[in-house]
């Protein structure tokens, strides 16, 4: 036991000699390590959520070409591609009688998606307005259509019997009025028909006669014919994407994310879309604002309001109605939205997809485009790439 004191003591006093001695970090050393980690972690985080996002976006992608080529398989099957509204009509007298003719584009391309359950389900309810509870969300048949939800969309997934949501929008051309006129070509009301054509690829699909209270399928027209296409496919927008709302009515504008809910009673903004920039605050909405958040809050309604939008105002732009409840909008904007970083997805009419930034080029908002279809656009590349024959050149 001396022994091994002697050889300790004798240690000590060698490294005292030669300098040496055990310790520890110092307090300073320790900070200068954990501020070096803090940067790296600063600098890697960025890296890794950048990552993430564009892997967010690539599937949001490839889920907006599927659609988009959907809709040809059903051009190749109808002749035509699918209306905007369509499904079974009859004149309003009530629930339970049709679809009420406006039943989506997204649920008529079902059976080209391979979701032929869905579609069945659909097909079964021919007397049955788009919001019965059969086509909702966790139903038989329905269930979890997760393929028409972008994953940077952080909006909940709804409980099972509510709505279905989807962000995926389809184009109705760079018109700000008639958003839900029909065409009768054999109606009885005359004088009153609807003769121009919707300026994009989606709108209202057309019926033989305007009254009648037997339920008639859209046999006369279902949609867009390649045809009548002629600015190109390459150059007609065809889907693009729609934050989803939280399905409330009537809500505060400092709650809402302005991407997610649509502005009210916004006068004149038919006529004048610039007007609907004004309703804006930062990232919500201007104090006193009246708001409904329903968009994309329904696959099976084809409400330009539900599952539409319109290339006025650019992307990630507020969305403004002239009357109280935007499900029956005939005049109004709604703008394409997304959480990608500065821009949407966007699939051209060929099935082409790319990727359109909230600066791209909308030309004049003070003026008013019409329902025409050959009228140029007013909304400068925006407003061009919407029309499918309005005879732009597009040069972005």
């Amino acid at each position: 036991m001396m022994l091994s004191r002697l050889y300790v003591c004798a240690f000590r006093k060698a490294g005292a000699a030669t300098g040496w001695r055990q310790k520890g970090f110092t307090l300073i050393e320790l900070l200068v390590v954990i501020a070096i980690i803090g940067v790296l972690v600063g600098l890697l985080l960025p890296a890794v959520q950048q990552a993430r996002e564009a892997a967010r976006r690539s599937s949001c992608t490839s889920q907006v070409k599927q659609l988009a080529l959907a809709c040809h398989t059903y051009a190749d099957a109808q002749q035509a591609f699918p209306a905007g509204q369509g499904g079974t009509y009859t004149k309003w007298v009530g629930p339970g009688i049709s679809q009420g003719g406006r039943l989506s584009w997204i649920a008529s391309v079902m059976p080209f998606m391979e979701q032929q359950m869905i579609a069945d389900t659909i097909a079964s309810f021919p007397d049955k307005p788009v919001w019965h509870g059969g086509l909702r969300y966790g139903r038989p048949g329905i269930g979890d259509p997760a393929f028409l939800r972008c994953p940077s969309d952080s909006q909940p997934t709804v409980s099972a019997g509510q709505y279905a949501p989807t962000n995926y929008l389809g184009c109705y051309g760079d018109s700000t009025v008639n958003l839900r006129e029909r065409y009768f070509p054999n109606s009885d009301a005359a004088g009153k028909l609807w003769k121009e054509k919707y300026r994009g690829m989606f709108g209202c699909a057309s019926y033989p006669i305007k009254n009648t209270t037997t339920p008639a399928d859209n046999a006369t027209k279902r949609g867009i014919e390649f045809r009548e296409v002629t600015d190109g496919l390459s150059n007609t927008a065809l889907i693009s994407e729609g934050c989803v709302g939280n399905g409330r009515t009537g809500i505060s504008a400092t709650t809402e994310d302005y991407r997610t809910a649509e502005a009210i009673g916004v006068a004149g903004v038919q006529n004048n879309p610039s007007a609907c920039l004004a309703v804006r605050d930062g990232q919500k909405f201007a104090a006193g604002t009246q708001l409904h958040s329903i968009k994309g809050g329904n696959y099976a309604d084809g409400y330009i309001s539900r599952t539409g939008f319109n290339t006025v105002l650019p992307p990630n732009s507020p969305s403004c109605g002239v009357v109280q409840n935007p499900v029956n909008w005939n005049h109004g904007v709604m703008s394409a939205s997304s959480y990608h970083p500065n821009g949407v997805v966007l699939a051209m009419a060929d099935g082409g997809t790319r990727y359109v930034n909230d600066t791209i080029d909308t030309g004049d908002l003070t003026k008013k485009v019409g329902s025409a279809a050959s009228i140029q656009s007013h909304y400068g590349v925006w407003g061009a790439m919407g029309s499918k024959a309005g005879g732009e050149a597009i040069r972005e």
